[in-house]
């Protein structure tokens, strides 16, 4: 029993460190702030497009988003806005526009804080509207993941017109980065698509979706798809669980997987009602560890006059189902 209560209190420090130094990161930096600008220098076919980004103290990258629709479907190359505190300008020069065209853009930029878009605008280039044309379609599909990429899938129906195809990615519906283009030919049947993407953090969810490109300002986009990179399971060790005479107990899970394993909470309960409960954990990836909880009035009074209890145990993972399973838990005195 002493070595179970050492194990304990070296777990709430490793905890507590882990907390200090997430604390410590968070004030030191945050998402980028971002404002759209005007555009400029509007002809036929090119323009210059505008804005700010204030990157707060992180590594920031930055690239504008734009097309005919507020869909957008098209990113300017990424740049970066460098790791100040202070707004700078930022612009990026947009070519092979169609004449007489609108087109909506905003600016978009990413830190390990966050990603931030800013308010849409619009600009006109000049010259008669060009006549309409044929649009492919884009169908986004399924994504798989190895240790170090994720593959992105989906098909796309050219409906006769020469087209090119690319994926948007990024940790938010917004996206910020995509694939390069290439070649879906001009048929008038669906296509197999993919594209690889590296780079990618480990344990984060990232957005994705299929475009479609045509002649001129024709892009169509398939539906936000999600995935996440380098998942981890979790499971319970074992079938017992302990608890002392003031209700401070722990339950044994494991992580299987390349990243941490967290969660949201364990609920005790039997017969439906609630006996103990424990807010947020986490466990190191491949390796298992106790997730402490505390017992309410009736899980103790309950364990008091059992001496050990079954009950129902359930871990909520961050992402991902629920896990749960029966354990007896029982009390002990800790020596004195």
């Amino acid at each position: 029993m002493q070595r179970f209560a050492a194990r304990g209190v070296a777990t709430l420090a490793v905890l507590a460190s882990a907390l200090m130094l997430v604390s410590g990161s968070a004030l030191a930096a945050g998402a980028p702030t971002v404002a759209t600008g005007a555009a400029s220098s509007v002809t036929n076919t090119t323009a210059t497009i505008a804005g700010t980004v204030n990157p707060q103290g992180a590594a920031t990258s930055y690239s504008f988003q734009y097309g005919v629709t507020t869909n957008y479907g098209q990113n300017t190359a990424n740049q970066s806005a460098g790791a100040g505190t202070a707004n700078s300008a930022v612009n990026a020069n947009l070519t092979g526009l169609s004449t007489g065209s609108t087109y909506h853009y905003r600016v978009i930029a990413t830190n390990a804080s966050g990603t931030q878009v800013g308010a849409d605008q619009t600009l006109t280039t000049t010259g008669p509207p060009p006549p309409p044309s044929a649009a492919p379609s884009a169908t986004t599909g399924s994504a798989s993941t190895t240790a170090n990429a994720a593959t992105l899938n989906g098909s796309v129906n050219p409906n006769g017109v020469a087209s090119s195809y690319y994926f948007e990615y990024g940790p938010t519906a917004n996206y910020g980065s995509q694939t390069p283009p290439h070649s879906a030919g001009s048929g008038a049947g669906s296509v197999a698509v993919s594209a690889s993407v590296s780079g990618l953090t480990q344990g984060t969810t990232y957005h994705y979706r299929l475009v479609a490109a045509g002649p001129g300002s024709a892009v169509n986009t398939g539906n936000d798809a999600t995935f996440t990179f380098g998942q981890t399971s979790l499971s319970f060790f074992g079938q017992d669980a302990f608890a002392d005479q003031h209700g401070v107990g722990a339950v044994f899970l494991g992580c299987f997987g390349s990243v941490p394993c967290t969660g949201t909470s364990v609920t005790l309960s039997r017969s439906g009602k609630t006996l103990g409960t424990r807010g947020g954990f986490t466990i190191q990836p491949n390796s298992g560890g106790f997730v402490h909880f505390s017992l309410n009035t009736l899980g103790l009074s309950l364990l008091k006059a059992r001496g050990s209890v079954r009950l129902n145990v359930v871990a909520d993972p961050t992402t991902g189902p629920n896990v749960a399973s029966i354990v007896t838990l029982q009390q002990f005195t800790a020596a004195g």
